[in-house]
């Protein structure tokens, strides 16, 4: 089954380059970590905030942390963008970080930013017929329309996601200098769509199980648990760039899995 090979693939290709993981995520996570904290701490609110849900929705309410927040969140973006890149070129280019400072590709983060707005508004327009059939069920069926309506959701959503995944494979292309249009992608996947949603359910099993081994680790020994849900957020998000690096590098330049 392609689907489990594709996962299979790119969970390998994070634990057999477990190490240069670390070497490329390290150093901009530090990095992020203190701008942001610096950006945060600059409001004048407990950073203990920022893990009490209540109050953050509360202070943004508010308005207090204004251009703080935004900004926060650009860096956050810009880091993880930053890793992503690397870990892109690292993949396909072979491109071995030479110190734990990996190279910022300014122009290609960009460009990534760019390409991800982009799926993110066909994505927004690919949602609007959706919101378009609840209106119509609603004022059809009235109460009646919870239940076809939830499933209507279902439905529609993973339509959505696997046409955004066939969309995707640009992202490791601009990665590494070579542009892809939207509808080379397009045509490179087709066909792909069981294939597609066989990993989206891998990728879901895993972030499940990731996060409850978390939680009891940290209700068994905070300190290791905290340690242990850094390293899986890491995982898991290599793997799903992994998944991208892969979909390329099988349906555009014809890798095997």
């Amino acid at each position: 089954m392609k689907g489990w090979s594709i996962f299979a693939h790119s969970v390998r290709m994070v634990l057999r380059n477990f190490e240069w993981a670390i070497r490329i995520a390290l150093v901009p996570v530090l990095i992020g970590f203190a701008l942001i904290y610096a950006v945060l701490s600059s409001t004048g609110q407990p950073i203990a905030m920022f893990w009490d849900e209540q109050a953050l929705s509360d202070t943004l309410q508010s308005g207090k942390l204004g251009f703080s927040f935004i900004a926060a969140m650009l860096i956050f973006i810009a880091v993880q963008f930053w890793i992503f890149v690397a870990w892109h070129r690292f993949i396909l280019l072979e491109e071995y970080p030479t110190s734990w400072f990996p190279a910022f590709k300014g122009d290609r983060i960009l460009s990534y930013f760019g390409h991800m707005l982009v799926i993110g508004f066909l994505v927004v327009v690919l949602y609007i017929p959706l919101m378009l059939l609840v209106n119509g069920l609603i004022s059809a069926m009235g109460p009646g329309a919870l239940v076809p309506m939830l499933l209507l959701i279902a439905g529609y959503s993973i339509f959505v996601l696997i046409a955004m995944y066939r969309m995707l494979p640009v992202l490791p292309a601009v990665a590494i200098g070579r542009p892809l249009l939207l509808r080379e992608s397009w045509r490179a996947t087709s066909g792909s769509s069981g294939t597609i949603f066989v990993v989206l359910v891998l990728l879901g099993i895993l972030q499940l199980l990731l996060q409850f081994i978390s939680g009891l680790s940290i209700a068994v020994f905070a300190p290791l648990g905290v340690v242990f849900s850094a390293v899986a957020m890491l995982v898991m998000s290599l793997v799903s760039v992994s998944v991208l690096t892969t979909f390329y590098g099988h349906f555009v330049e014809g890798r095997a899995v």
